[in-house]
């Protein structure tokens, strides 16, 4: 009797009648040690359902505790949720996990990309730079010091012509001042006749200087319809072969109007590049040996300059076919 009432006080926690001393030093223990049990284990008072025998209680006990340990997500939830306060008393904005490592893992491939990028950009600039470096220098290049020659003249005038021609500079010279069969061909082409070109030769002045002479169809529409010229050409002395041409030419005009009061005076200046091209120059001045009324005046230059224009566009076309058979 007094085992069964023993486990029943130690299972409920509560003194039954038959237990309760009769002494005030029992009642003070009682109360002392009421006082320094825990509040999780002082229950309320017990129901009829949970007025149970001790095997039926402990086997309760075990079957709700695994079965609230496997259904229930509290406690986890409770253990990995973080902490959303901050420390100034503020709330956190919910992180989610997959998203920050979605985010860190596209970063992560960007600078890996960034950096790939700018490693392959680097060394296609150092190899770029060492390529040019060590691109020897071809024998159709020239230094800019090895042209030294400068022409003397003042290139007065109205300007015909300005190009750049993909030829050397001896072989134009060649071209437009020898009796070579390219200029032999655009005289023909023009319909001039009588054509005689002389050598070059030095003259009372020490320069070189040659005579051409040739009969020209005119374009005008009213007027003689040919006229003969006499041109002397006259080399600079700066002149220097396969570096600059310095060319001054003087036409003198016969059996046209007023041929014996004019003169033209045309310069070539042939320069070559250090690509091996050269730079032509063409210059043209009308120069009067005798006065003349203004209106004849007018007349003889404006038909002299569209004459000389048409000469110097229709000679660099003819030019061009000619280098590009080369």
């Amino acid at each position: 009797m007094k085992s069964i009432q023993a486990r029943l006080s130690h299972r409920f926690r509560k003194p039954l009648a038959m237990d309760k001393p009769s002494s005030s030093n029992s009642n003070r223990m009682s109360r002392s040690t009421s006082n320094c049990r825990s509040p999780a284990i002082v229950r309320g008072p017990l129901s009829s359902e949970e007025f149970q025998d001790p095997a039926t209680a402990v086997a309760t006990h075990q079957r709700l505790f695994w079965s609230g340990q496997r259904g229930s997500t509290a406690g986890r939830d409770d253990k990995n949720k973080p902490d959303s306060t901050a420390a100034a008393g503020k709330k956190k904005p919910p992180t989610s996990t997959r998203q920050s490592n979605f985010t860190q893992t596209e970063r992560s491939r960007t600078q890996r990309k960034l950096s790939t990028r700018s490693t392959r950009c680097n060394s296609v600039a150092v190899t770029a730079l060492v390529s040019r470096e060590n691109i020897p220098q071809t024998s159709g290049y020239r230094r800019p010091e090895d042209l030294t020659a400068r022409c003397s003249a003042s290139h007065e005038g109205r300007k015909l012509l300005q190009e750049r021609l993909t030829v050397r500079v001896d072989a134009l010279f060649n071209m437009l001042f020898s009796a070579s069969p390219f200029l032999q061909s655009f005289h023909e082409r023009r319909k001039s006749t009588d054509l005689n070109m002389g050598v070059w030769a030095r003259n009372a002045g020490g320069q070189n200087q040659r005579t051409v002479s040739m009969t020209v169809t005119l374009q005008a529409n009213v007027g003689p319809k040919t006229a003969k010229i006499t041109e002397t050409q006259t080399m600079r002395e700066c002149s220097q072969p396969g570096q600059l041409y310095s060319i001054d030419v003087q036409s003198v005009n016969a059996d046209i109007p007023y041929a014996d009061t004019f003169v033209v005076l045309m310069h070539f200046c042939l320069k070559a590049t250090v690509e091996e091209h050269t730079d032509v120059l063409v210059f043209a001045q009308i120069q009067f040996l005798k006065s003349v009324w203004a209106v004849v005046k007018t007349f003889i230059e404006r038909n002299a300059y569209a004459g000389l224009e048409e000469f110097c566009q229709s000679l660099y076309s003819a030019l061009l076919i000619e280098i590009r058979k080369r």
